[in-house]
């Protein structure tokens, strides 16, 4: 059995920084991604929640000197001891969240309602010629249409903003209207249609209001398909003015709806995750309860499971004990025994107990949720944390005989081969060491060539070591037998036989779990799921693939002057014609995930994962 060290919400805490090297050392650790934050008192209750679009910004702007900051900002300092932050996928996915934990716990700095009938609501003003789209306080009338109630009055005001991004309703009073005789400031940014000056007849307006209120009332699908048929229609009729106006809409929709992965769950349950850096392994849990995200959870693992994998086991280990289990258990990989499990869980905790493996899209976002937060929880120790124990176990694996300080590791990456270059990242005990890492550009004659480019780079990195690199004891290439062969030839002809050098090439399916490591013995070693050394040439070939197709990409943007779209393989006319249709603009497709872009009538996961990898 796999034992795991319970470090419950511990991993996402952050002490509140009181000097300027403090808030320096928190502006390094703190990810600039959209999320949640919470300021916790002595008794770690949170005294405030908030929400950013970067957390980074929003969390250090409480702690810069400013003659412009509040009382209460001061004062909310001065009483909160730790900030704990969950990361989501979206700004919008953060709101929801943020919206339901303040209803939830009534944070002391936060504005707070007695009941329902204080909280604020978007108002549409159905009663009038041209309806307004406002935040409203107070009793409800017959002649309005109301949505929500929200936890306060920010939080409507977002809300509101991305109905005027899409649908340009007005916001303003009725005397203002009625008196407008030239567009105001908020048609000049684009958020009003001005119908106060008949720039939008009153029907087009009203269909803008209906959408509006069908987006609001959660039918963004049918919504989208009528803007479909509407764009069609003025096409065919060679009205391009008006069918790129519902194109814009079809986009600003798609960015509103593509990560709607939380917000709907009607059952309680956990998503699961592991995650793996420097050697160190954790278990992440994020907690859905009514919808909603409420927690996670982070537990460190001790020692290698002797059968099954780590989730597997952990699965047993928790949640066969005196704590609560959902009835939903989210994971995103196929366990050996999963009815055993299912039906032990069941029995212990007295209702039935279902494990997902196969995920729909909302449990997909939820797990890569739950795989951001275990992933952040490793970026405030990372680099005060030895990894010795699993440089030992790996000179056991590779039966070395001296110990290893210095790990390279290399891999190539190249477009059709254009843009080709070879990424050296190089390990010490302390983990990656960034300074260190190096970037070739590949000769024109090797371009396209793995082997004889990843040949090319270890000669140009060896043969006169000019680059102020340290000589390492191990060497990891992306590849198989081949190119273990050619490279291990190679460093024989510059006399450095005696480094140990090993590859790691991708198994069926392109899965990690079937990845295979190559001796230069000739030794081949399926890579097994508890094994922290295998784990750990892993991640050094993963960072090094990172690293180096990153660098490619950049350096095929500098020498690119087609369309994004033009210069992706597997993108033909008709295909390129559905992906602008469903997104709306290139801009979206850029910023699509892999299952967005499956969405897309026609497109798999393999043409889905290629054009991704092409975009970013």
């Amino acid at each position: 059995m796999i034992l795991m060290e319970e470090q419950a919400f511990n991993d996402s805490l952050i002490e509140i920084p009181y000097s300027k090297e403090n808030i320096k050392n928190l502006a390094n650790n703190l990810p600039e991604d959209p999320g949640v934050y919470k300021f916790l008192d002595q008794e770690m209750q949170p005294i405030y929640i908030g929400k950013a679009k970067n957390l980074k910004n929003r969390v250090i702007s409480y702690f810069r000197d400013s003659e412009k900051k509040s009382k209460k900002v001061k004062k909310l300092v001065k009483y909160s001891k730790k900030i704990e932050i969950t990361l989501t996928e979206s700004e919008l996915e953060a709101l929801l969240i943020e919206q339901h934990l303040i209803k939830q716990t009534k944070p002391r700095f936060n504005v707070q309602f007695k009941d329902d009938k204080g909280y604020p609501w978007i108002k549409i003003d159905t009663s009038k010629e041209f309806p307004s789209a406002k935040s409203y306080l107070g009793k409800k009338d017959l002649n309005s249409k109301f949505f929500g109630p929200f936890p306060s009055s920010y939080a409507v005001q977002d809300s509101l903003k991305l109905l005027q991004k899409t649908f340009k309703l007005r916001n303003c009073s009725d005397s203002f209207f009625k008196n407008r005789t030239r567009p105001c400031i908020q048609n000049e940014i684009g958020r009003c249609s001005a119908p106060c000056i008949g720039k939008i007849s009153k029907k087009e307006y009203l269909e803008d209001v209906s959408s509006a209120q069908a987006l609001l009332s959660g039918k963004s699908e049918s919504l989208i398909s009528s803007f479909y048929q509407s764009m069609d229609k003025h096409s065919k009729e060679k009205s391009f003015e008006k069918a790129a106006t519902y194109r814009d809409k079809i986009s600003s929709l798609r960015d509103i709806q593509r990560v709607q992965s939380v917000a709907g769950h009607s059952m309680e349950r956990d998503a699961i995750s592991i995650f793996t850096v420097n050697g160190q392994t954790k278990t992440g849990i994020t907690h859905v309860k009514g919808g909603w995200v409420i927690g996670h959870e982070n537990f460190i693992q001790k020692n290698v499971p002797i059968h099954g994998s780590v989730i597997e086991n952990f699965i047993v280990v928790h949640y066969l004990n005196d704590v609560f289990c959902p009835s939903n258990i989210v994971i995103a990989e196929p366990i050996q025994n999963k009815g055993i499990i299912e039906s032990a869980l069941s029995q212990y905790h007295g209702k039935k107990i279902k494990i997902i493996t196969k995920l729909g899209k909302r449990d997909l976002g939820l797990i890569t949720i739950c795989k951001n937060n275990t992933k952040f929880s490793f970026s405030k120790s990372r680099n005060s944390q030895s990894i010795a124990p699993v440089l030992n176990s790996l000179r056991a694996e590779l039966s070395m005989d001296h110990a290893i300080e210095l790990i390279e590791s290399y891999d190539i990456s190249h477009h059709s081969s254009s843009g080709a270059v070879g990424g050296c990242v190089v390990y010490s005990d302390r983990g990656k060491i960034k300074d260190k890492y190096r970037l070739f550009n590949i000769s024109k004659k090797n371009s396209g060539n793995d082997i004889a480019s990843m040949v090319e780079v270890i000669e140009r990195r060896f043969k006169n070591n000019t680059l102020d690199l340290d000589e390492p004891n191990l060497i990891i290439i992306d590849g198989g037998k081949v190119h273990l062969s050619h490279v291990s030839q190679k460093m024989d002809e510059l006399g450095l036989g005696h480094i140990c050098l090993i590859a790691i090439s991708k198994g069926a399916r392109r899965k990690a779990e079937f990845d295979s490591i190559h001796k230069q013995d000739g030794t081949l070693i399926k890579v097994s799921r508890g094994s922290l050394a295998h784990k750990f040439i892993q991640e050094i070939r993963d960072e090094t693939h990172r690293f180096s197709i990153t660098n490619q990409k950049k350096k095929l943007r500098k020498y690119t002057t087609s369309s994004s779209l033009d210069s992706i393989s597997g993108v033909g006319l008709e295909r390129k014609k559905k992906l602008l249709r469903f997104f709306g603009t290139v801009d979206q497709i850029k910023r699509a995930s892999i299952r967005d872009l499956m969405n897309v009538p026609g497109l798999g996961k393999k043409t889905a994962t290629l054009i991704y990898n092409q975009l970013k």
